[in-house]
């Protein structure tokens, strides 16, 4: 029986055979991750095709996905080589800073201090549930063994800040575009809590839905990335699920008070101890996540050549549907029998 690629010797310092004895995973060339980038082609000539204005944002997407995945690889490698208990929390530190930054370019509304306000309510959340699930539920030893504590603050990390950014942006619009009837409210004597209290429930709602559609999906619908990844490095199935059920519940947590926290601070610095609503402190972004959008204007301008490519094909493929259709619409037509017979 022919045995899988496994990863060449020089490239096992992490990768290992698993305890249950079966085979690690199979080493993934630069080549192979070239074959797989290539389906975004599909994405692209969809937007294309139907004009949605999307392809750039994808392109975007794709080469930040591959840059950053790459360093971190990279980076990694000594993280886990030297396991020292400030390099694993200074790689923290970046990793909760970048996100908070990519959660507070989301929302077309902004104010001052809302990138303070997001750090604060993640970080508060993320440490108390990361501490709770380390020391207390894994146990590892020691507590800050970076196998363990990186892969799983990231996961709180990326569906909190989803969360709390999606949240948010419900929230700014709720007092861009409803601001009447929170003034109203204000005005016949409620205070800034009771006035707001339905929009902030309804954002909290959304907030909340991303990770409990998840949880009610998980396991029959999907296998999630921690899970996969554990299968895939030949983990006994029964652990991997443990594993995962660990990591839902704490999402959920890490995700329900952070978006909480953060709604409720927002709430009370738009509207001030004195009940009114200060609009003069929100601010509509001209252009959200400008950042990407001048790395887009740059791809396009080096992509332009297969952009033009990818139209043509388009083109030719939407002329070759209408001229099949149209054919084959006058063949229907040629066999039906006239309505009026003349005689």
């Amino acid at each position: 029986m022919e045995q899988p690629a496994l990863l060449p010797p020089e490239r096992t310092m992490l990768c290992g055979v698993s305890q249950s004895g079966a085979p690690g995973p199979y080493y993934i060339s630069p080549w192979q991750v070239a074959l797989g980038a290539a389906v975004i082609l599909v994405n692209a000539l969809v937007s294309l095709w139907l004009k949605l204005d999307m392809h750039w944002q994808l392109a975007v997407g794709a080469i930040r996905c591959i840059v950053q995945l790459t360093l971190l690889g990279y980076i990694l490698v000594p993280i886990f080589t030297y396991n020292q208990w400030w390099l694993v929390l200074l790689y923290a530190s970046f990793m909760l800073y970048v996100g908070c930054l990519e959660a507070s370019q989301r929302p077309a509304y902004s104010y001052t201090g809302m990138l303070a306000q997001i750090l604060m309510c993640i970080g508060a959340s993320a440490a108390v549930f990361l501490t709770y699930t380390l020391l207390v539920v894994v146990r590892t030893e020691p507590w800050y063994s970076p196998q363990y504590f990186i892969p799983i603050l990231g996961m709180m990390l990326g569906n909190a800040i989803s969360g709390v950014s999606v949240g948010l942006t419900a929230l700014l619009e709720e007092f861009a575009v409803g601001k009447d009837r929170i003034e109203q409210l204000l005005a016949l004597g409620a205070t800034r809590w009771e006035a707001t209290q339905a929009s902030l429930q309804r954002c909290v709602r959304v907030a909340l839905t991303p990770i409990l559609n998840q949880m009610n999906v998980v396991g029959i619908v999907s296998i999630p990335g921690m899970m996969t990844g554990q299968i895939l490095s030949g983990s006994d199935p029964s652990q991997a699920a443990r594993y995962q059920m660990i990591i839902m519940f704490i999402i959920a947590a890490t995700t329900s008070v952070g978006a909480v926290a953060t709604l409720y601070m927002a709430s009370s610095y738009c509207i001030d101890a004195c009940g009114r609503l200060r609009m003069d402190r929100i601010c509509k972004r001209d252009k959200a996540n400008a950042w990407n959008a001048r790395l887009g204007r740059k791809i396009a301008q080096i992509l332009k050549p297969l952009t033009d490519g990818l139209k043509r094909v388009g083109s030719w493929l939407g002329r070759t549907l209408c001229c099949c259709r149209g054919s084959k619409d006058l063949e229907a037509d040629s066999k039906r029998e006239p309505l009026l017979h003349t005689v």
